[in-house]
């Protein structure tokens, strides 16, 4: 079951945050999240791989953290989650894409057997059947995943990514965003039908190890373990779902790669980078993008590897000070 078990957990992962408005608390535990650095003469950036939806009691703020973190003006995200109309422009497009035009149903796409399967998906979560049959794949492949992870006990506003947006703006750090909310929801309303279909049904008929898989992944990140997140959230989804991997990550990660770039070369000081921890590992991730173009990002801690097309600057004690809480 490997084989097509972990591409909804990436794809849902991916973009849970925009989708969910709350959950139920959790017991707490200690995370060490993967981060990297890189720094040339006048620049420093570090990477932190978030996870987007976390138990509420999720302890992740690491000594290599919080230095990071203390010490950057200039914070990026990957969208401007917590702006004043960003769920009314989530809900605008969930109501004018997310639905079947026609008022054609997903059981008249679905096979007996899989429409069996999804109603007793919906029933389990809670969730009114007559709302979702009328859905789009994509949008009932996102409803029931995400559903889902509330239901373990994730909670969207105890994600890293929401938690850093607003701290940062409380200490008036200089906030920018790689994306707005609608380019992330096109991620899904662009998909080709035949796609947004498989999908669904993929995650349908493998629903019954949907448990094992999110624990597997919430751990490997729990972990800072950046090879176990490649093998669950890339490798799988790009072996199975190409055009889902190359929307969801290849593409985002060289326009995100370009701009980090710009700020390699263009900035002073130190600047923070939390973006979805998938987009960090593997050969297609930011790092191994920006490799290619001459600047290297090595696990935070290490800062021997770290250099650019610029000079690189005079090792500091950061390195001595904290240790590497994950690698590439």
């Amino acid at each position: 079951m490997r084989r097509i078990k972990r591409i909804w957990v990436a794809a849902a992962a991916a973009l849970a945050a925009m989708t969910t408005t709350g959950g139920a608390a959790a017991d707490e535990t200690a995370a060490t999240p993967a981060m990297w650095r890189a720094a040339d003469a006048d620049t420093e950036i570090f990477l932190l791989g978030t996870f987007h939806i976390l138990p509420k009691g999720v302890q992740w703020r690491t000594d290599a953290f919080e230095t990071a973190f203390e010490k950057s003006g200039i914070v990026y995200f990957e969208a401007e989650t917590d702006a004043p109309d960003s769920q009314s422009k989530t809900l605008s497009v969930l109501m004018t894409e997310g639905f079947n035009a026609n008022g054609r149903l997903l059981s008249d796409m679905l096979d007996a057997d899989d429409t069996a399967l999804l109603r007793s998906i919906v029933a389990s979560l809670g969730l009114p059947y007559e709302g979702v049959d009328p859905m789009r794949p994509w949008n009932a492949f996102l409803t029931l995943s995400v559903q889902f992870i509330i239901q373990q006990g994730f909670d969207p506003g105890a994600g890293v990514d929401s938690t850093l947006l607003a701290e940062a703006r409380t200490k008036g750090k200089a906030i920018r965003f790689f994306e707005t909310i609608e380019e992330q929801l096109a991620l899904f309303t662009g998909l080709s039908p035949r796609t947004e279909k498989e999908l669904l049904v993929l995650t349908l008929r493998d629903w019954e190890n949907q448990a094992e898989s999110f624990d597997d992944l919430f751990a490997a990140w729990r972990d800072g373990d950046a090879g176990g997140l490649d093998a669950l959230m890339n490798e799988i989804m790009r072996d199975q779902a190409p055009e889902v991997f190359e929307r969801l990550l290849v593409a985002r990660n060289k326009a995100w790669a370009d701009e980090v770039e710009r700020v390699m070369k263009t900035d002073d000081g130190a600047v923070f980078i939390a973006v979805g921890a998938a987009h960090l590992v593997g050969d297609r991730s930011v790092q191994a993008v920006l490799a290619e173009r001459g600047i290297a990002f090595s696990p935070y801690g290490d800062t021997s590897a770290a250099t650019n097309d610029n000079e690189p600057a005079a090792a500091d004690d950061i390195g001595a000070l904290l240790k590497a809480v994950g690698e590439n």
